[in-house]
């Protein structure tokens, strides 16, 4: 079996594409099965408040921690133009630079979150008084659980650009498995559960990074752990890379992490509690498109990198449609028997659960219409223009909602004005990208607006009135999704690819299948 890998690795990028996706989907998938798995139980074993007030630390954290998204996307980029250019003393300067910055920022982040953190739980926040102190030591917990990843990242930026989505997929079902456990065993506990729960995670996180550590260190020579190849120069280029990606990790974290603390400071710790699912729904469908991104991001990058601006233009539209596609395999059905399905899966449904889920679905299919476009702009470089003018547009969700609310608008509007900012930075994505290479913009809108939503109104349309038929909760759901998983994939390859997104498509299944 490894052998084959290998043969299939060293023939074409798009038995590589093809190889990748089929290993990411498994890792995820199992994951979200026990994502899924694990969700009621510590909801459950915690309780709705201390559930909710777990997720809204995430929150917090991810907000004081804005920069790590930029850090994680400007350091892969890096990484995998330099493996595209063959460039390997360059190659050892970013990884040893890219570690020390994280380094210094996650330190640096330990005692923003010590000052700040604090002052959030106690002026900010709206937490019972009894729970202040469970709030801010459970913020530290997380907060080691944060520094910890961001140190991770270079070791990850090496294994995805070298395109090794086996070991981080193996590291991924490990990790998924020890926090099954980790759920279990809040039931045996009658004391302190939400900071053991706390403390357990970050036992894990630890235990993976060092793993990470030890596969990179063993299999990839050309990387050294020296600081010996660090490099002030390339920190003054690098740094400049991350301040305009800077912008954009504020807009990621506003409309992401800041949404939870918003949420809690008008509506407290249930409303989180709702998100939390919701969200949680949301990563476990998602798997369905990372798949898709996590094996063509690559390729984009390396083809950047090797000057091939045509093929880049064409993984990208691939990219977008792809994704989106795959996640509405499972979102509509969702959609329409979300209320079915979370009485099965859950003892205790928080209040405004279901319609969280339901704009989050579709907040989602518009995100996925814009991934390959990030990911272009990234291997260009050209992120200045890019970052500003898309950042300030995602940035208006949280004043605008803030007004809302002060209005006494329902708590889900905040999830509405995403969407409508994301539709608006979506049509800037394109002319921005226009300015930089040469694509059809209205090829690209026929292929969203025609090819993709249009045989999703149609499938919604029929389960739709399934649902009027009154033919039993168990068997509604049933058929929704059976109809959708026969009838979708027929339709969108007969009526939405394009000839050489079907050449693509049959070669990954034809290898796939043949090896």
């Amino acid at each position: 079996m490894k052998k084959k890998i290998k043969d299939i690795y060293k023939s074409s990028s798009a038995n590589r594409t093809a190889i990748n996706t089929v290993i990411i989907y498994l890792q995820r998938f199992f994951a979200a099965g026990l994502s899924l798995i694990t969700t009621p139980i510590i909801l459950n074993s915690l309780g709705v408040k201390d559930y909710g007030l777990y997720t809204l630390t995430i929150g917090l954290v991810g907000m004081l921690s804005f920069l790590n998204w930029s850090l994680s996307s400007s350091t892969q980029r890096y990484i995998a133009f330099a493996i595209g250019e063959k460039n390997d003393e360059n190659l050892k300067k970013i990884f040893s630079t890219s570690l020390v910055i994280h380094f210094f920022y996650g330190l640096l982040l330990l005692i923003v979150i010590s000052a700040i953190g604090c002052f959030f739980v106690d002026q900010v926040l709206n937490i019972p008084t009894n729970r202040f102190q469970d709030a801010k030591n459970v913020l530290y917990v997380v907060s080691g659980i944060t520094f910890v990843n961001i140190v991770s990242i270079p070791f990850l930026g090496v294994l995805r650009a070298n395109e090794n989505f086996i070991a981080i997929s193996l590291l991924g079902i490990a990790e998924s498995l020890l926090k099954l456990g980790i759920a279990i065993t809040m039931f045996f506990l009658t004391d302190s559960k939400l900071i053991i729960y706390a403390f357990l995670l970050l036992f894990i996180t630890f235990i993976v990074f060092v793993i990470n550590y030890i596969i990179v260190k063993n299999n990839y020579k050309k990387i050294e752990i020296n600081f010996k190849f660090y490099d002030t120069h390339l920190v003054k280029e690098m740094m400049s890379f991350f301040s305009w990606s800077l912008l954009g990790a504020v807009a990621i974290m506003s409309r992401n992490e800041g949404v939870q603390v918003l949420i809690n400071m008008f509506f407290g710790v249930v409303k989180n509690a709702a998100y939390g699912i919701a969200m949680q729904v949301s990563a476990a469908m998602s798997i369905l498109s990372q798949g898709i991104i996590g094996s063509i991001s690559p390729q984009i990058i390396k083809s950047a990198g090797a000057g091939e601006i045509s093929k880049m233009i064409f993984l990208m539209r691939t990219m977008s449609k792809f994704a989106t596609f795959s996640i509405s395999l499972v979102a509509i059905p969702l959609f329409f028997e979300c209320p079915s399905i979370l009485k099965f899966w859950l003892k205790n449904v928080p209040d405004g659960t279901i319609i969280y889920i339901r704009f989050i679905i579709i907040f989602g299919q518009v995100m996925l219409l814009s991934a390959g476009i990030q990911t272009v702009f990234d291997a260009l470089g050209k992120v200045k223009l890019y970052n500003i003018w898309v950042s300030i547009i995602l940035m208006l969700n949280l004043p605008i909602s803030y007004l809302l609310f002060k209005l006494n608008y329902p708590s889900y509007s905040i999830i509405l004005v995403g969407i409508l900012l994301e539709l608006a930075s979506l049509n800037v994505r394109l002319i921005l990208l226009k300015k930089n290479v040469e694509f059809s913009i209205k090829e690209f809108y026929y292929d969203t607006l025609i090819r993709v939503f249009l045989p999703t109104i149609f499938m919604g349309t029929i389960i739709y009135l399934l649902g009027l038929l009154h033919l039993g909760v168990f068997i509604e759901i049933v058929l929704a999704f059976l109809l959708n998983l026969l009838l979708y994939p027929i339709i969108i390859y007969k009526f939405s690819l394009e000839g050489k997104q079907k050449e693509l498509l049959d070669g990954m299944l034809n290898k796939i299948f043949k090896k």
